[in-house]
């Protein structure tokens, strides 16, 4: 009932914004002709002044061409009497000029000297009708190139009516001091109406050409009754004449095009009207709204003082929804997110035995999770991660969240499509735990076997990470099931030697019998070639692995032996020097690191192969560094008690301590910061000079006690390191004391 009163009410509203439609449309459609018309005009008056400036300035143009450069005209000008030759060359000229301008009603030629006309005119002044133009022009002071509307006959006795026309009057010769004579063109007015008048259409629009005096030179005025407005108005550049262009209003056209404020006016009256009415219709219709506002402030915890009066009532209802409807939702999520928190919590607890709860109450509460297992063999299965520290390092978190998703979907996928009930929930961070139920018949493991094994495969081969999956031994108590998720963890622990990205059953763990005493052993050696930075220790590496791998150790084990050997060899290396046992810090570094990241055995087994080889070469570099030291300065020594020896070099030296020459030269550059060329010539030329300042013994003498049998080369390594000469340098110390 509301609905069709607010329908009936509105229905006025809507007939009306239609007719503003309709008189929009069919207003637009005026509008766009009467700027069309304009527009038509504005082009009309554009060609009229383009026309009729571009005629008069070729005939203007022509005329002072004619009479700059035609000799005939100049020598019609200069003649002072009747020259029927120089009259007749004038009258082609003006015959030409007649034929090729049509618009031009009349010329002729004034020559002052003998006040001859020529032309279609009388041949003297006096009988000239035209005389007083003549006259007045003559008067004015830079006239108008051409005069505005004006009558002009030729012969006073004439029976033809004067012409109007318009009239450019040139001086011959042209824009000189002494002027010869006028050069008059008259052109018809006539002539000029009927040319333009054939560019547009007298019925519909009009053109008029206004001078300077006012006259319209196109002709008659037009009655201003029978005119519209002008539309285009434009004023030319070259006779300054006003060219104005509009429509007549014939049938009503003036009319229509005014009629647009009309409909203005009447669009503006009947929006007015369509808001008093809906401003009605909506009073009228506001009741049960009002109604509803009242109801729900009254059952609302929102009281009037809080802010409703200063809302809407469509706001306040809305607020009102969004309000309940917001807290509904959240609601909902708190009860979902709790419902989750709580059902990972239970898993947790029951799994690992912190709950006690009969069977009975186990199976009650599955069925309030929605798993009905009453009667079914569970199965409990866990899923780790392989490699989970590169996983880490690989994704981002949400990366990981994504993929941990795609992990438990599948899970719940593959058993859904097998009718096998399933519980799945993240245990650790890279381990999920699940539980499998389904009928107790013989077939019930193969089932299993079949969805861990799919779930194993698609993660292969459509993710870019593995996973190993520990199983457990079927259930049918509660008690039994906390025992199968036991050893589900228990299987995993094998994976460091069994290796990744398989299944593990109890079957796999079965150990053979070992002898204890041998990991010892081999530790032992381990760490003795290790603490001796021995080549052997590799070879001990690789034994100790492989009795970890034949004793089938799970990983808990495998660590406790680990930090054993550790603990050892911490001992043996800090019995050794400072040096060592900084070396020693930095392994047991990476040890740690390792010990975080290692996912089976053959990752353990290569870092640290890799940890023990840096350790190695770093001992060794240490212990060949202290050997070579001793081994340098005891060369030192021998250099500086047989410097003398005129054969001592790096090879000779090199063969005395059975060193490669270029290593010897090596670590003498890097032990004494020179190399040793120059510590022998610096240790000679030392001697030399104190032999030079405490003895007088001859300089042959004193070169070859310090190792040179040739003075010459004793006296150019003295120059070279002195900067001067032996004999220079004693003398200039005897000079000094």
């Amino acid at each position: 009932m509301w609905f069709r009163r607010l329908l009936l009410s509105y229905l006025p509203v809507f007939f009306i914004v239609t007719m503003i439609l309709f008189v929009v449309f069919f207003q637009t459609l005026n509008e766009q002709n009467r700027r069309e018309a304009i527009k038509a005009n504005d082009f009309l008056a554009q060609q009229v002044i383009l026309f009729t400036d571009n005629s008069l300035k070729a005939i203007d143009y022509q005329v002072v061409r004619e009479i700059l450069t035609n000799p005939d005209i100049s020598r019609f000008f200069s003649r002072d009497g009747v020259d029927v030759a120089a009259n007749i060359q004038a009258l082609k000229v003006i015959d030409e000029l007649k034929f090729n301008y049509p618009i031009i009603d009349s010329i002729y030629f004034m020559r002052f000297k003998d006040q001859f006309i020529f032309g279609d005119v009388p041949r003297t002044f006096e009988d000239f009708q035209d005389k007083s133009f003549i006259e007045n022009y003559e008067e004015q002071a830079g006239g108008a190139k051409w005069t505005g509307e004006r009558r002009y006959k030729a012969f006073t006795n004439s029976e033809v009516d004067a012409e109007n026309v318009i009239t450019l009057v040139r001086t011959a010769p042209y824009n000189m001091g002494v002027k010869q004579g006028y050069f008059v063109v008259n052109v018809s007015l006539t002539k000029l109406h009927d040319t333009i008048s054939r560019m547009y259409n007298s019925d519909i629009s009009f053109v008029s050409m206004i001078d300077k005096e006012g006259r319209n030179l196109l002709g008659e005025e037009v009655d201003p009754s029978a005119t519209g407005p002008v539309l285009s108005k434009y004023t030319s550049p070259y006779t300054g004449w006003e060219i104005n262009s509009g429509i007549l209003d014939k049938n009503g056209l003036k009319f229509v095009l005014t009629f647009y404020n009309v409909w203005v006016v009447f669009a503006m009256a009947v929006v007015v009207f369509g808001i008093l009415w809906v401003i009605y219709v909506t009073k009228r219709n506001y009741q049960p709204i009002q109604q509803l506002v009242s109801l729900i402030q009254t059952y609302s915890s929102k009281s009037e003082g809080t802010g409703a009066a200063s809302e809407s009532e469509f706001i306040f209802i809305q607020n009102t929804l969004e309000n309940l409807m917001s807290e509904t939702k959240q609601f909902q999520q708190q009860y979902r997110e709790k419902l989750i928190l709580q059902k990972k919590y239970h898993f947790h607890q029951v799994l690992e035995g912190a709950v006690q709860l009969t069977d009975e109450a186990w199976i009650s509460e599955l069925r309030g999770y929605d798993l009905d297992v009453k009667g079914k063999i569970s199965t409990v299965h866990v899923i780790e991660i392989d490699d989970y520290f590169a996983f880490q390092a690989i994704y981002n978190q949400r990366d990981q969240s994504l993929l941990k998703f795609t992990l438990y979907s599948v899970i719940h996928e593959t058993a859904k499509n097998l009718g096998v009930t399933v519980w799945a929930e993240w245990t650790t961070d890279r381990r999920v735990s699940f539980i499998l139920w389904q009928e107790p018949d013989a077939d019930a493991m193969e089932k299993n076997d079949y969805i861990i094994q799919e779930c194993r495969t698609w993660i292969e081969q459509n993710v870019s990470f593995n996973i190993t999956i520990g199983r457990g031994e079927p259930a049918n108590t509660l008690e039994e099931l906390r025992g199968s998720y036991e050893k589900a963890n228990y299987c995993l622990q094998y994976k460091a030697v069994l290796g990744s990205n398989r299944i593990i059953t109890l079957e796999d763990t079965v150990r053979p019998q070992t002898e204890i005493q041998e990991y010892f052993k081999t530790i032992y050696l381990l760490s003795q070639s290790l603490r001796l930075a021995e080549n052997d220790w590799l070879k001990h590496l690789n034994v100790f692995f492989d009795q970890i791998r034949d004793s089938l150790l799970p990983r808990k084990e495998i660590e406790s032996l680990l930090q054993f050997f550790v603990h050892h060899l911490e001992g043996e290396v800090l019995e050794l020097s400072k040096e060592y046992r900084n070396i020693w810090r930095a392994v047991q570094t990476d040890l740690r690191e390792l010990a975080m990241r290692w996912d089976n055995l053959d990752d353990l087994q290569q870092g640290c192969s890799s940890i023990f080889a840096m350790m190695n070469e770093k001992m060794q570099m240490q212990r060949d560094s202290h050997s070579n030291k001793a081994l340098i300065m005891e060369i030192r020594a021998y250099i500086e008690e047989n410097y003398a020896n005129s054969e001592l070099s790096l090879d000779f030296l090199s063969t005395k301590f059975q060193l490669n020459s270029k290593y010897l030269s090596k670590m003498f550059k890097e032990e004494f910061g020179e190399n040793f060329v120059d510590f022998l010539i610096g240790l000679r030329i030392a001697n030399a000079k104190q032999m030079l300042l405490e003895t007088q013994k001859p300089m042959q003498e004193i070169s070859s006690e310090v190792g040179y049998y040739n003075y010459n080369s004793f006296n150019r390594a003295f120059k070279n390191v002195v900067g001067l000469s032996p004999r220079d340098f004693r003398k200039q110390l005897g000079e000094s004391s």
